[in-house]
């Protein structure tokens, strides 16, 4: 049975790294598409930024995680400023 469970666990890990390539893939050519007609792309970056914080600030509500939240510790704010200087 747990055999099952990580199968099912590995395949939808590569359905997720198809679809990042397939949504790359598109990004790239409606990034040369709207070049090609003239949009900035500094302007199309800001669009596409956009679009992503929209489905990225959606989506916790969608999610079926639990709600519950460690506490703010000096630890795990400390970890929280490497991983941001690091990044």
């Amino acid at each position: 049975m747990d055999r099952g469970k990580n199968c099912c666990r590995d395949v939808g890990q590569f359905w997720a790294i198809i679809a990042m390539n397939f949504t790359t893939v598109g990004l790239q050519t409606l990034f040369k598409a709207a070049t090609n007609h003239g949009m900035s792309y500094l302007v199309f970056i800001v669009y596409a930024y956009g679009v992503a914080a929209l489905v990225l600030l959606s989506s916790p509500f969608f999610s079926l995680r639990s709600t519950v939240l460690p506490p703010l510790n000096f630890s795990l704010s400390c970890k929280i400023l490497l991983l941001g200087l690091i990044g």
